[in-house]
């Protein structure tokens, strides 16, 4: 009987010491706790108690004694995070997207095994410059609708090429600045990528040719937006939506647009483009193409595609499959 007793005494002192949060992992936890304008949304234990439980903490996950994730999305927080927050170095996602966070967004530097990040919809005001570095296992990364460096404005810091895994990254309205980097275009795991409503400028580089990208939004660049041809994206074959609306593009649309089997949502609107709807674009079978507030000239095309917005261009005739005169040819 002793033994048996002892042996159930025992096993309940390991499960205690195992479930023991690390103390490290704690202090973060306190100070993340302490920068908030309303902690007690949080729900946690005022006095003491253990995070990784059991129970454990609401918003709260663990594995062994260390914290894994913090998902507390939507729950109305305030305040600032921990400057420290890198030290949750089992971190491997984190959702603090739609609250009222504000201030300076700790950096990530270290956190290798962050595989999902979701800051999205605060209102954070700067990030540092080493947020990115040794983020090795990053997939997904949301830092939408935060106003980061309001002044001068930030731009794509070149540590992110060394997260090979990314697949999702999205960053529309975040006040981004300069050119749209190369290294986007040669990331093998990318397929979405999100950058509406920021102040990129220059042209679509060639190192996006071939592109394994499902998913891609440059459109309403600010304070002038993107320019140059939209020539390489004809051969971004895995594309189902492409926006670049809202820019400076120019030239002609590439007649090898059609390459592009899987796209169904295509606009343009708003830019520079010229010349000849290709024949090839008219017959691909979209379920939306905006072509609107360009200098599109010559007839109309009969289209394949569901919905064509065609608004605001040079065509020599109002409705679709009719031909010019031949006296407009020769002006």
């Amino acid at each position: 009987m002793k033994s048996k007793f002892g042996s159930v005494l025992l096993l309940s002192l390991v499960t205690v010491v195992f479930s023991t949060t690390d103390p490290g992992d704690l202090d973060v936890l306190m100070e993340f706790r302490d920068g908030l304008d309303n902690p007690e949304l949080l729900k946690w234990p005022e006095n003491g108690g253990d995070p990784c439980g059991p129970p454990s903490w609401n918003h709260v996950y663990c594995e062994n004694s260390r914290v894994t994730q913090i998902q507390a999305q939507g729950v109305g927080l305030k305040g600032t995070l921990p400057q420290n927050l890198n030290k949750l170095s089992m971190l491997n996602n984190i959702g603090l997207q739609s609250n009222q966070l504000s201030g300076k967004l700790p950096s990530f530097s270290g956190l290798s095994n962050l595989r999902y990040a979701y800051l999205d919809f605060n209102s954070f005001d700067s990030i540092p410059s080493d947020f990115f570095d040794g983020l090795d296992d990053l997939q997904v990364m949301a830092l939408d609708h935060n106003n980061f460096n309001a002044t001068t404005g930030w731009s794509f810091p070149k540590a992110l090429q060394n997260s090979a895994h990314l697949t999702n990254f999205s960053c529309m309205n975040c006040n981004l600045i300069g050119s749209l980097p190369g290294f986007l275009g040669s990331m093998p795991s990318l397929t979405n990528l999100m950058l509406s409503s920021n102040r990129l400028s220059g042209e679509i580089q060639g190192t996006f040719s071939g592109s394994a990208l499902q998913m891609l939004w440059l459109n309403n660049q600010l304070h002038g937006g993107m320019t140059g041809s939209i020539d390489v994206v004809a051969t971004m074959e895995s594309l189902t939506v492409l926006w670049l609306h809202g820019n400076q593009f120019s030239g002609t649309i590439p007649e090898n647009i059609s390459n592009l089997t899987l796209l169904n949502d295509l606009n343009l609107n708003s830019n520079k483009l010229v010349g000849l709807i290709p024949s090839s674009l008219a017959n691909m079978r979209l379920e939306r193409l905006d072509l609107n507030n360009n200098q599109l000239m010559g007839p109309i095309p009969v289209f394949k595609a569901s919905k064509v917005i065609l608004a605001s261009n040079k065509f020599c005739r109002a409705s679709p499959g009719l031909l010019c005169s031949p006296k407009l040819w020769h002006l």
